[in-house]
């Protein structure tokens, strides 16, 4: 259930990187050269790590194991376990808020995130298009799969089979 960046995001993307690294590359190259200081040149270091760190984090895939849905990213995937999860839809919601500790656009939309209507919750999402909201035992979570009604039938399949067997 991957769901690649689309062409917008990936635009975006590309830009937020060019505009974040580059720029403070080439501001650092002016100050070095102005100031004759060379600690001017690791002046995009900081922004490169946090673009690096920010990519490993990001959702490349959803997965249903065994265990639950595996949200697929570099550091390792993040398991959301069957037992928590109490519903799934497709029901349009706003996924903009307050973030607490992610990314709002630049790989993706993924954290902890806040607004009004929907309390605390997190985002695990490629693209905006196609998502699907997992009500859980901690609040709402949402993925963003590229077969989101198949995905969708999927978890309630496996919570049906849950509920079954209890």
């Amino acid at each position: 259930f991957a769901a690649p960046l689309g062409t917008r995001e990936r635009l975006s993307t590309l830009a937020a990187i060019v505009l974040t690294v580059g720029g403070t590359t080439l501001l650092g190259l002016v100050m070095m050269v102005r100031t004759h200081d060379f600690r001017w040149l690791v002046l995009s270091l900081p922004f490169l790590i946090m673009l690096l760190i920010a990519s490993r984090f990001a959702p490349s895939g959803y997965r249903l194991a065994p265990d639950g849905v595996h949200v697929e990213r570099k550091v390792g995937p993040k398991v959301l376990p069957y037992r928590d999860i109490r519903a799934v839809d497709r029901e349009p919601r706003s996924v903009k808020g307050i973030t607490f500790g992610g990314s709002n656009g630049l790989f993706g939309r993924f954290g902890r995130f806040w607004n009004p209507r929907l309390g605390l919750y997190r985002l695990f999402l490629s693209n905006t298009s196609s998502v699907v909201w997992l009500s859980t035992s901690e609040g709402w979570v949402a993925v963003s799969p590229d077969r989101p009604e198949e995905f969708a039938a999927g978890v309630q399949a496996r919570l049906g089979d849950r509920t079954r067997s209890t």
